[in-house]
């Protein structure tokens, strides 16, 4: 699932003229907002329950440089499903489908009120599901 467009802005870039690692995580992150939202799981939806997600594990690979200027994509993809939590995988991509970058990202549920993780609901955990599954096509 494409879940974000973006350009490698020169305000992004170090003395070396590639992209700072800290903007690959902001990419990321907003891609994250992107993907949860489009599974049901946005704040718009989630804000009246009082939950949102927290992550607790990135696992970040830099593959291919990113300089100034560059037209970038990122697609996610469902990894695991569990109790409380998604994993999933973001690659940061350029205009030839070089692959830039990856974040392996594990998500939980947390519910606002009571400070810690909850259940899926069960409209996320069944559009996750079904990506799941149609990725194993």
């Amino acid at each position: 699932m494409e879940t974000m467009k973006a350009v490698a802005q020169p305000w992004q870039c170090d003395a070396m003229n590639h992209m700072n690692v800290r903007h690959y995580s902001a990419i990321f992150d907003d891609a994250s907002s992107h993907f949860v939202g489009q599974l049901g799981g946005g704040v718009e939806e989630l804000s009246s329950a009082e939950l949102g997600w927290a992550d607790v594990r990135h696992v970040v690979e830099f593959r291919d440089e990113v300089k100034a200027g560059s037209l970038l994509t990122v697609s996610t993809r469902v990894l695991k499903i569990g109790r409380t939590s998604l994993t999933f995988c973001h690659d940061l991509k350029g205009l030839n489908q070089n692959l830039h970058a990856t974040m392996e990202v594990v998500s939980v549920m947390f519910d606002l009120r009571a400070r810690g993780a909850t259940s899926l609901p069960g409209n996320i955990r069944a559009a996750a599901e079904e990506l799941l599954a149609l990725q194993s096509i």
